[in-house]
């Protein structure tokens, strides 16, 4: 059974994303641990950025689209400037999603990570 689990359990290595107003569509790699680990830092060094959204957008785009990957994250950013609203805000929790992170358990951890440093 062994076997059988880990087949039927396998995630595909490429998702579909459509983007929703405009209901174009884009085909994302599944991210490897390192490619997380890389998009949190970058994430991280992102703080107090007024177009912090925008920078991680790219980022996403360039390492898991491989469509993108030859493209300069500025042309990106350029790119997604140029996009409808609903479209643009969409990659940023279409990629928490993949990593199995839900909106509500972001918003719980900041929570609490807040009232800690709030009491202290």
């Amino acid at each position: 059974m062994g076997k059988l689990l880990k087949k039927y359990t396998a995630p595909a290595k490429e998702v579909k994303f459509k983007f929703p107003l405009s209901g174009d569509s884009l085909s994302f790699r599944r991210p490897a641990t390192s490619e997380v680990r890389a998009l949190a830092e970058f994430s991280a060094t992102l703080e107090g950025d007024s177009i912090a959204d925008t920078k991680m957008s790219a980022k996403i785009l360039k390492m898991l689209v491989p469509e993108f990957s030859e493209e300069s994250e500025a042309s990106l950013r350029k790119d997604l400037d140029e996009l409808e609203v609903p479209d643009r805000a969409s990659i940023l929790p279409f990629y928490f999603k993949l990593l199995g992170i839900e909106r509500d358990e972001l918003q719980d951890a900041v929570s609490r990570s807040l009232s800690k440093t709030t009491r202290t």
